[in-house]
């Protein structure tokens, strides 16, 4: 499929002399002798297809449905293509790409002529030029079926990319490609009866969604119910949020949603298996998302929907029975997702649901993955869904609700740490008793004896609404997705809480009030994002030619700098949002469309349950402490003359303006290339987007330079710090004004993720910012100034650091880790250091846990090198941790260096 008809039913498709051109163009680095492609089409000839009939494997439904897919982008492009079962049968004029096995001899045979060891892994993939019967081949080739739909797809994504300038089928060099996760998820969710009906009951939107999956190399589809609500309260909109009565009528209970009819659930049951099939065709793993289990809803008077016919004597054994049905009825399920802590609507006191709640898994004849929500999650559900003899899972959030920067978080917030005589190590590889350190994070996860996988989700918070797309961002993520073995990582997609906890509204979800920038179908917006997640979690190091191509498609020679400007607009949410982690919860903290949350006035704002007291914008806690400041932290160390190796919101803030005026720099270079195109819907959704973004930045920017100064003002009483505060926030507020009033062309005044602060428009938000700086401006007039006590040169000093240029000092070190380390023995750390030496080097340590509290050894000086260890004890406390050198390595020796 062309991704450019995307976003344009009609688009322009590449002639056959462009086609033939463009193969021509590359023939310089490639084969042209034989029967190369150049040549070939050069001569009127066409690509012959070739599949023999004893490969099991090329002829699974998968293979077969690449092949179909590499075939109709050919075809697309105007050349000629014949399908055959043997390399004799090909014609002399044709072009012969092989899709095969890589165990059959043909296969071997043209590896060892390019000296190649074939690889192993599960879904890893083989393109490669050779010679079969003296003719020149493309073969296709990989050890599983989902491998070989990889390796064909490439095929059909280089064809239907063709402006490259590339001939799609020519390899001068081989491309050898091995999954760096095994699991690379996209979860999408069912949360608003309004938004998600349109979609849901669309097939024709499945199968091009499910395409682009598969073309970006997502491998698992985690569809989602019950995710509408963080618990089973104050429902308004109930459809699917206890799924099992909209799918199934179980035999022996009278248990209906009210107002469904008997049609509309066989509809839906209808369109689950469609999905299921549909998934199993391309070679897609189907997980389904149970979040919700209970049926009575508190405090939900006016729930549409609502359970009727169910009792809490047979509340278990109904969702048993039901389970079984849905698994008989859909056997493409391939896993199950659930909430297993109290918000499932299931009492931690009821630990025996899940034994009946998981039984007709362990008897469902086939295998079915159990993955478990992490939050919470007790050491008896987990044995629970152990003793299924099922593949199990369990998934922590990445970070809290939102998207962060992509790296494993050095510590959680205070707030979500437990207090260490709270909880007891059993020897079971998890920890008993206070579990709210598993709120976000891995928790104790990583036991090291673990018979159960870790699949990271990022969770649909922050929204990413707004278009993103960095391919270093998406790099890191597919780099971290396997830190201490795990098994991958999910990504909850784009819209995924469009209209959530009732607040849906027709029109469509990308909430668009100039209907010209709406693309044919909503996920189309962010085929570039499927893109960048899929591709680049199956390989971080994937070249640039995987997205530029895609790029240069759609937007010709300004296909870098649109690819740059949004790069840097993309890093701007996941920065402010790990840096001040104002709440863990989404339905409270919307950072696309920022909700105030004071400077000074903490009887104003957002209610927020999960923030330290006072609930201010520069008292919050990063959600990463470890590495990064809070802006009162800052202040506070400006004042005393210290250092410390975090990264201060000052840095933050000038990191956000950098990344502003990059982005534009780059935008305006686009838009100048573009020319009268610039006026198209695919660069005017990217243009608008990355405007925003911009807008959020400055603000960010400036609110964080604020929180700063203005603790500098109360700590001091410093009037021209809490002047300089005023001026620092009135900049960020102008910039957000500016944004919001272009935006108010583009967006609908209503964009809603949700009730309460989670809904509205950019234009909404001024007036809380103008009552901020008012209270501000009110309370300096108030202010009686600098006290006797006050050192007024250490006031300047700390001024003039929060207001210059931040600049971190650079020092090159090279530490060389040990291949090993016993438990119950000391382990040598060694720094070496080039001149200049540091004052300081401070290595922290702790067991990969969150639960446990860093320990912190002073390194000593020797020579040119700071020397130390980690002591016997810490080594030997929790044995079965592992991965324990790894840990060292990145985590643990994360210096805090005083020049």
């Amino acid at each position: 499929m062309n991704p450019s008809s995307q976003s344009n039913p009609n688009p322009p498709r590449a002639s056959r002399r462009d086609f033939i051109k463009s193969a021509t163009l590359f023939a310089a680095g490639a084969m042209v002798s034989g029967h190369s492609l150049a040549a070939v089409l050069e001569n009127g000839g066409g690509i012959a297809l070739v599949v023999s009939p004893e490969d099991q494997l090329a002829n699974g439904v998968p293979p077969q449905w690449a092949l179909n897919e590499l075939e109709s982008s050919l075809k697309a492009q105007g050349v000629s293509v014949r399908r055959v079962t043997r390399i004799a049968d090909v014609k002399p004029d044709e072009f012969c790409v092989v899709a095969a096995d890589i165990s059959t001899s043909m296969a071997k045979a043209i590896l060892k002529q390019k000296n190649l060891t074939a690889p192993t892994e599960p879904e890893s993939l083989c393109l490669v030029q050779g010679k079969v019967e003296d003719r020149e081949v493309l073969l296709a080739a990989s050890v599983d079926e989902r491998g070989l739909v990889y390796a064909v797809t490439e095929l059909a994504d280089r064809v239907s990319c063709l402006v490259t300038s590339r001939a799609a089928l020519e390899f001068s060099e081989p491309v050898v490609e091995r999954p760096a996760s095994r699991i690379r998820s996209m979860l999408r969710g069912f949360n608003s009866e309004v938004e998600d009906k349109v979609w849901f009951y669309d097939r024709d939107y499945w199968c091009t969604y499910l395409d682009r999956l598969v073309f970006s190399r997502v491998n698992r589809l985690n569809f989602a119910t019950g995710m509408g609500y963080n618990s089973a309260a104050n429902v308004s909109d109930g459809y699917l949020l206890f799924p099992y009565p909209f799918f199934v009528s179980v035999p022996g209970y009278d248990v209906t949603a009210k107002g469904l009819t008997n049609d509309e659930r066989g509809r839906n049951l209808a369109m689950l298996k469609f999905i299921g099939e549909e998934c199993a065709r391309r070679g897609l793993l189907f997980q389904f998302g149970i979040w919700t289990l209970a049926y009575k809803w508190e405090r939900s008077p006016h729930a549409t929907y609502q359970i009727e016919g169910l009792t809490d004597d047979r509340h278990s054994a109904y969702c048993r029975d039901a389970l079984a049905i849905l698994l008989r009825e859909v056997p493409q399920i391939t896993g199950l997702t659930f909430r297993v802590h109290n918000e499932s609507g299931i009492p931690k006191s009821e630990e025996n649901f899940w034994q009946i709640q998981f039984s007709p898994i362990k008897e469902c004849g086939r295998r079915v993955e159990i993955d478990m929500h992490f939050k919470n999650m007790t050491p008896e559900t987990l044995q629970t869904a152990l003793a299924t003899g099922q593949p199990v899972c369990v998934s922590p959030k990445y970070c809290g609700e939102h998207l962060g920067l992509p790296y494993q978080q050095a510590d959680i917030r205070e707030l979500e740490t437990s207090p260490q005589q709270s909880i007891t190590d059993t020897g079971e590889g998890i920890l008993h008793g206070n579990r709210k350190f598993t709120r976000y994070g891995y928790g104790d996860a990583f036991a090291e004896n673990r018979t159960w996988d870790v699949v990271f989700r990022i969770w649909p918070g922050t929204q990413r609404f707004l278009l993103s797309g960095d391919p270093a961002t998406f790099a890191g993520y597919g780099r971290a997705a396997s830190f201490c073995g795990a098994a991958g990582i999910e990504l909850s997609e784009p819209l995924f809480f469009k209209g959530r906890r009732g607040s849906g509204l027709p029109g469509g979800r990308l909430a668009y009030a100039d209907k010209s920038l709406e693309p044919r179908y909503d996920f189309e917006k962010y085929l570039y994002t499927y893109r960048l997640w899929g591709r680049l979690s199956y390989n971080p190091d994937a070249g640039p030619e995987i997205w530029r191509r895609a790029l240069r498609q759609e937007f010709g020679p300004a296909a870098i700098d649109v690819e740059q400007a949004l790069a840097q607009a993309s890093r701007v949410l996941p920065l402010f949002t790990l840096g001040h982690a104002i709440t863990a919860d989404c339905v409270r903290n919307w950072p696309e469309i920022y909700t105030n949350i004071p400077i000074a006035d903490d009887k104003r704002g957002v209610n927020l349950m999960d923030t330290r007291a006072p609930k201010l914008f520069g008292n919050a806690s990063p959600f990463d402490p470890q590495l990064f400041q809070s802006p009162w932290e800052c202040a506070v160390t400006l004042v005393d003359g210290k250092a410390t190796g975090k990264y201060s919101p000052l840095e933050a803030a000038q990191w956000l303006e950098e990344m502003a005026v990059t982005a534009v720099k780059h935008l305006d270079k686009a838009r100048a290339q573009l020319g009268a195109k610039a006026t198209d819907p695919s660069f005017r959704r990217v243009e608008e987007d990355v405007l925003i973004q911009r807008g959020l930045a400055l603000f960010f920017a400036n609110k964080l330079r604020c929180a700063v100064l203005w603790h500098i003002h109360t700590l001091t009483g410093d009037h021209s710090a809490g002047e300089k505060a005023i001026e620092s926030y009135t900049a960020g507020r102008d910039a957000w004004a500016t944004m919001a009033e272009r935006a108010k062309t583009v967006y609908r005044p209503e964009i809603t993720y949700g009730d309460g602060p989670t809904g509205g428009h950019w234009l909404d938000r001024i007036p809380e910012h103008d009552a901020d700086i008012a209270d501000l401006r009110e309370r300096l007039e108030k202010s009686t100034g600098a006290t006797e006590k006050v050192d007024q040169a250490a006031v300047t000093r700390a001024l003039k650091r929060a207001t210059a240029k931040v600049t971190r000092p650079l020092i090159k070190a090279t530490h060389t880790p040990k291949e090993n380390f016993k438990a119950g023995k000391a382990l040598e750390i060694s720094v070496k250091f080039s001149s200049p030496l540091p004052r300081r080097v401070i290595l922290h340590y702790r067991h990969v846990n969150q639960a446990e509290r860093w320990d912190a050894e002073e390194l000593k000086l020797t020579s040119d090198s700071f020397t130390g260890e980690i002591p016997a004890f810490a080594l030997s406390q929790r044995p079965r941790i592992s991965r324990y050198r790894t840990f060292v390595l990145w985590q643990k020796t994360q210096c805090a260096v005083r020049a």
